[in-house]
């Protein structure tokens, strides 16, 4: 367990979390409910911090139901700042120790404000952006049953090993990116069994371009390959970032975003999400039908210059079903919906086909957050379309 306080540059949440501490000791003295469980701490592992290429650092909903779940627990949490040279800023505890149930609650509520404050408040120190590094520090010393780690922010590192700033970088292949890491030892060495929830993968700003749907799903494919190979699993909060990015901060190269007429790579699936298609919940009707051809027209060129057939298939959230025969067939409109509006588009039906999974199939990713509770915001991750070319497999 790391012992060391938050550093210098997070004093203020120290300080808040010190006074915490005391108020607890004092009211505790008298207090005559149950203690607050101690023997099922878990901590977590958060890289975060705003970078000139990416919207300023807020945290979602389903993070912030994660760092909930660790404050609940009574567990740590170490903060690393996904600067060009990682920041570790140190870890501090989001539970709570006091011997009063009341008091116990207490804590934990106003620790995990003060904590998720902090956070969106942590800014990049130095150029560049390095995750790779970043998520390697802040999963070390996790413990035996660790929450995870939560990253936040787009994924385009740009510095060594995993510069895609470099041209070609972002269309690699990710099995040749992990073995090019594997082979140099540069994967996360504390990554085994652990989930890495990262929110708002691919969501740029400043001068950096907006990915399309291939790059965003190709970087999806290589960060997925790399947390695998390092015996961890990638889960995709739903949320998308938005908004400009913080002014005056160190500088980050832009990645290179080829056209989308020249990518006809279709050796992975290209994933299209309910936040980009945005379907009227339970029905399979576009809320923004001029958005959702926007978003399409962006694989139109592929589609038709790979010149394969391409399966459509619709998946779907459980939201507590006890039968997958009504998500199976929503998933199925869906898919059809998003075929019909791509032969609006211009490509020829004879290359489209359409199925339906539901919430059945190898990709479905729990829809419970780790105190076992429903979560919509996370069952928002299940409920997209895949595109796929022939022999290749919906999980890639």
């Amino acid at each position: 367990m790391i012992t060391r306080r938050i550093a210098r540059a997070g004093i203020a949440i120290a300080a808040v979390l010190a006074l915490a501490g005391g108020l607890t000791a004092c009211a505790s003295a008298t207090a005559t409910g149950a203690a607050c469980d101690q023997s099922q701490k878990r901590n977590m592992g958060v890289v975060a911090g705003s970078t000139a290429n990416a919207p300023t650092t807020t945290l979602a909903s389903s993070a912030v139901e994660q760092l909930a779940a660790v404050s609940k627990s009574n567990g740590s949490v170490t903060v690393v700042v996904p600067s060009g040279t990682p920041k570790v800023m140190g870890t501090t505890l989001v539970g709570s120790t006091a011997q009063d149930a009341i008091v116990c609650q207490n804590d934990q509520h106003n620790k995990l404000s003060e904590i998720t404050t902090y956070i969106n408040g942590l800014k990049a120190t130095t150029p560049e952006v390095d995750f790779l590094g970043s998520i390697d520090r802040a999963a070390r010393d996790l413990g035996a049953k660790p929450m995870g780690v939560l990253v936040v922010g787009n994924g385009l590192q740009t510095t060594d090993p995993l510069n895609f700033a470099t041209s070609g970088v972002l269309y690699a292949d990710p099995a040749q990116v992990v073995s090019d890491l594997k082979s140099r030892n540069l994967l996360p060495t504390d990554l085994n069994g652990v989930t890495v929830y990262w929110s708002g993968m691919g969501d740029v700003a400043g001068s950096q371009a907006p990915l399309t749907i291939p790059a965003r799903s190709n970087l999806i494919a290589i960060w997925t390959a790399i947390i695998r190979a390092a015996g961890g699993t990638l889960s995709l909060l739903p949320e998308p970032a938005s908004g400009t990015a913080a002014s005056g901060l160190p500088a980050v190269s832009t990645v290179p975003v080829e056209s989308v007429q020249t990518k006809t790579d279709w050796t992975h699936p290209i994933v299209i999400h309910n936040s980009e298609l945005l379907f009227v919940k339970d029905t399979a009707t576009f809320s923004d039908p001029a958005k959702a051809q926007a978003v399409l027209a962006q694989v139109v060129p592929s589609i038709v210059q790979n010149n394969q057939l391409v399966t459509i298939t619709g998946t779907a959230s459980k939201d507590q079903a006890t039968n997958n025969a009504s998500d199976l067939a929503l998933s199925q409109r869906r898919a059809d919906a998003v075929k019909a509006a791509l032969v609006q588009l211009g490509v020829p039906a004879a290359l489209l086909t359409t199925t339906g999974v539901g919430f059945e199939w190898c990709g479905w990713k729990s829809e419970t957050d780790a105190g076992g509770a429903y979560s919509d915001a996370l069952a928002e991750q299940n409920r997209s379309v895949i595109l796929t070319s022939p022999g290749v497999s919906l999980c890639g």
